[in-house]
């Protein structure tokens, strides 16, 4: 009986395994370190996948507002030129006398040019030929220009109205289409007549210009921000808005600068060449 009891614990004690620290210690600890690095790595991957992305979507909704900002803006120019387009000749007097005090709506364009940092070139490709439009100071130009021309036609109105006072007051209801250079300045002084000519021909071919650059960007300016878009991770999301003309005769004919002044009429009223009043009549587009 004694030698049986031995042998029972004898089998008993040769199933116990030996200790593994391995297995009982470092394996599970091991596991569960690997485990969490795992499982961060795939984190930090789903978290820079969705910042991308959230990047890409940052950069065609500021491209699109862009766009349309910028077409907001070639539209409030063409209508204020609507109110004079093709009625202009080349006589000073006349096209002060054609363009009427317009009434204004127009907001300036306010913009975060930060926006606009994803088009900045790379070295490679500012080294090459940079784009017109991946020029951030052009940009800035351009909205700049384009809100000072707001307050110069809202500050010609006010100067056309004086005028037009001063010529009901001198003259009764004289049309003004006949009005002459030596009535106008009788009316309105040589000072008044030539700021009111002066800042009327600013408004002219500023007008004429900036619209044809506000053109210019929405013709190309989508193009260029579609090479700096991952769109195809954004097909789900929204699309890269574009802009055409369509072949518009009107606005076509509209985008056309109006004809040149000749200042010889009211040379002797400014007293300077003519070379000398061009000079202070360019606007950096030409």
């Amino acid at each position: 009986m004694h030698q049986e009891t031995e042998m029972i614990v004898s089998a008993i004690e040769s199933l116990k395994q030996e200790p593994n620290y391995f297995k009982d210690y470092i394996f599970p600890i091991a596991s569960a370190f690997f485990t969490a690095i795992l499982g961060a790595f795939i984190a930090h991957l789903a978290l820079g996948r969705q910042e991308s992305l959230k990047l890409e979507k940052d950069k065609l909704i500021a491209a699109n507002k862009w766009t349309l900002d910028v077409e907001r803006a070639r539209s409030s120019l063409v209508a204020i030129k609507g109110n004079y387009h093709k009625q202009l000749r080349d006589n000073p007097i006349q096209r002060l006398a054609s363009i009427p005090s317009i009434l204004m709506r127009s907001e300036p364009v306010v913009e975060n040019y930060q926006d606009l940092a994803f088009i900045v070139p790379s070295e490679e490709e500012h080294n090459k030929q940079a784009h017109k439009w991946a020029q951030i100071p052009r940009i800035n130009a351009m909205i700049g220009n384009y809100n000072a021309l707001l307050h110069m036609w809202e500050k010609r109105n006010e100067i056309n109205e004086a005028f037009k006072q001063a010529i009901l007051g001198t003259y009764g209801n004289k049309a003004f289409a006949n009005i002459t250079m030596q009535e106008a300045e009788t009316a309105f002084g040589s000072a008044g007549l030539v700021a009111l000519i002066d800042v009327t021909e600013r408004c002219i071919k500023l007008t004429d210009h900036i619209i044809i650059e506000l053109d210019d960007f929405l013709e190309n300016f989508p193009t260029y921000a579609k090479t700096k878009i991952d769109l195809k991770r954004l097909k789900n999301f929204g699309k890269l808005i574009s802009y055409s003309n369509n072949e518009n005769e009107i606005l076509l004919e509209l985008i056309k600068p109006e004809i040149e002044v000749d200042f010889s009429s009211v040379q002797a009223l400014y007293g300077e060449s003519i070379q000398v009043i061009k000079q202070r009549h360019t606007t950096g587009y030409e």
